[in-house]
């Protein structure tokens, strides 16, 4: 029988977990649940449920596991089919989800399963992720702005045309300058590149709040002041960075694993 210490204990436990788990509305009317544990990387643990009720990591642990050059090593481990079944996951177009919500022991194991997943297999980067990443972003927008270079322009002037978007903008302000990393049309539309996303969590936060600092002071002193984040995957950033691009852009995120893209980043670029 359990004594007055060990139940408040229990309690208090219990009740602390409990309380810790929040949520916040994103894209497509889906929530994002944020528990109080953390994952093998020593981020929040989240996970999303859809509108129509479905439960779901949005695709997060396969697309981490593919910039860690480990998927491969997954398909091909031979305790996938079991491990899958112990943790109750089914893999369902690139997403991670139970196989059974009926059960909530089911959909915790599931929680677990997915957050321990990447730790069972060794990561292998080529390079620096963080330095590669803008380099890429930049290339999409030339590719999404060609089609709009003068059509008089033969293919290398066009491809020169397309890259002055891609340069860095500087943009001064009582004395100082801000810079926004791209140069869209409209001149006080600010465009800032996330990267960083296979750091380490503190490196993450520190590169986020490094990021939003421009914006911050452009909007300050100027209202008509518009500015878009591009990110590779918002779901790979802690909840309190997420929430910080999204209030500071009013939610103007372009993340760059979705279909369409580029054509958003074309579109942002080039807009009188």
């Amino acid at each position: 029988m359990a004594n007055e210490l060990q139940l408040d204990l229990f309690n208090r436990i219990k009740n602390g977990i409990c309380s810790d788990i929040e949520f916040y509305d994103v894209s497509k009317g889906a929530i994002e649940v944020v528990t109080p544990f953390l994952d093998w990387n020593g981020s929040d643990v989240s996970f999303f449920i859809t509108k129509e009720g479905i439960i779901t990591d949005g695709g997060e642990t396969i697309s981490q596991m593919k910039s860690l050059r480990v998927f491969d090593d997954f398909e091909k481990w031979p305790f996938k089919l079991d491990f899958m079944h112990r943790y109750n996951i089914d893999i369902v177009s690139g997403c991670l989800e139970p196989n059974n919500i009926s059960s909530i022991k089911n959909i915790i194991r599931y929680v677990q399963g997915m957050t321990r997943l990447p730790s069972y297999f060794e990561p292998k980067p080529i390079v620096d992720a963080s330095e590669q990443y803008p380099h890429k972003v930049r290339k999409m927008a030339i590719d999404a702005l060609l089609p709009y270079a003068p059509v008089n322009y033969e293919e290398a002037k066009r491809h020169l045309w397309a890259m002055e978007f891609t340069k860095e903008r500087e943009i001064p302000i009582n004395g100082i300058s801000v810079r926004s990393d791209m140069s869209p049309r409209r001149y006080f539309r600010m465009v800032q590149i996330i990267s960083h996303a296979t750091s380490t969590k503190s490196i993450k936060k520190q590169h986020v709040d490094a990021k939003v600092l421009y914006p911050v002071l452009l909007k300050r002193k100027e209202e008509k002041a518009e500015v878009y984040f591009i990110i590779e995957d918002l779901r790979l950033y802690e909840p309190e960075s997420r929430k910080l691009l999204r209030q500071e852009s009013q939610d103007n995120i372009v993340e760059t694993i979705d279909s369409g893209s580029q054509r958003q980043i074309g579109k942002i670029m080039i807009e009188e």
